[in-house]
């Protein structure tokens, strides 16, 4: 048995930062705002809800520093818990009708009284599929991200998605079916042992530690772990139990996994829509795992070459830039 191979979303991060740095030089001169809300939480907030609340600080600042690399100037608002209907309407409201303004993201989840305000967003600046059906983008950039990721991997393969009735559940599910893959789609209240029935088993539940080694098995070619709870103690914590982290072939760690190629994907759709309509969006490179069967005949030869070492960044496929009109606006990439 070999040890568990962590997929670094770090190390993928800083390759697309690199190939997408070029088109700084479009996008900076052109004076563009992305706009980032997210709620802090009151003093009465449950625990709970205080740490959704530290995920969405540190994811929301993560998103600052990707769209700030690539020229733009970022409108961070914080908002409180407390922050009125209206107030927060005339917000989104402002947002829209601003030329300058070429993005916005609202941090999820929002307080649910101002949820619905939310769908207030201009189409056509929702760069994170905030509006699900109504959005340019089949799914959330956390969605796109996993299924980036699990393609790869994903050749005649079960995919058990925990958490699919979620936001970002739904999108993976969504995006993973139209590519023609399989997919056993589980939540909180089904048997979430199906999931040891699977090739990749990828989890959204947001659940602290809720998979353990009766669910996580080792002929799993991949684990995809996108849960990131803050933990009061310090740290954070994923949906899989430390106990099951060395178990699957390959697994993305948390941190320094999915998060970061979320942040991958925002910038690759950014630099699209505003600068490189024609960029072929970067692939998450190849890694060697078992199938199945290979795995229970004790097969020692991977499917895929040997991958790059740790210190080694993949090198997701990016073009580099070329001459492209500077006012091109949000419309310019529209297709799913």
């Amino acid at each position: 048995m070999t040890a568990t191979h962590q997929l670094s979303g770090t190390d993928l991060l800083r390759t697309v930062r690199e190939n997408l740095a070029p088109y700084r030089a479009t996008i900076e001169p052109a004076d563009h705002t992305v706009a980032v809300l997210r709620f802090t939480p009151a003093e009465t907030d449950p625990p709970q809800w205080a740490r959704r609340m530290e995920a969405s600080r540190i994811s929301a600042e993560q998103k600052v520093r990707a769209f700030t690399h690539l020229g733009y100037t970022v409108d961070h608002r914080v908002l409180p818990g407390t922050t009125p209907e209206a107030e927060f309407a005339r917000t989104i409201q402002a947002l829209n009708v601003d030329p300058a303004v070429r993005a916005v993201i609202v941090q999820f989840p929002p307080p649910a009284r101002l949820t619905p305000f939310v769908q207030w967003l201009e189409p056509a600046k929702d760069i994170d599929a905030l509006l699900e059906d109504r959005s340019p983008y089949p799914a959330c950039a956390t969605a796109e991200g996993i299924s980036r990721v699990v393609a790869p991997f994903a050749r005649d393969a079960d995919i058990a998605v925990v958490g699919a009735r979620g936001f970002v559940g739904r999108g993976v599910v969504r995006l993973l079916e139209a590519h023609g893959f399989n997919v056993t789609p589980l939540d909180l209240g089904d048997d979430l042992r199906r999931a040891a029935e699977a090739d990749i088993v990828v989890s959204t539940a947001g659940q602290p530690h809720l998979l353990t080694p009766e669910h996580i098995r080792p002929h799993h070619r991949l684990v995809v772990d996108s849960g990131f709870t803050p933990l009061s103690g310090g740290g954070v914590a994923g949906d899989i139990h430390p106990a099951a982290a060395t178990i699957p072939q390959n697994l993305t760690p948390v941190p320094g996994g999915i998060g970061p190629v979320e942040m991958a994907v925002l910038m690759d759709r950014i630099v699209r829509q505003e600068a490189a309509p024609a960029l072929k969006p970067w692939s998450f490179p190849p890694t060697p795992y078992l199938t199945r069967r290979q795995y229970a005949a004790g097969l020692a030869s991977p499917s895929t070459p040997t991958p790059p070492s740790p210190t080694q960044s993949p090198r997701p496929s990016v073009q580099p830039p070329q001459q492209h009109r500077r006012d091109q606006g949000p419309n310019s990439s529209r297709s799913r």
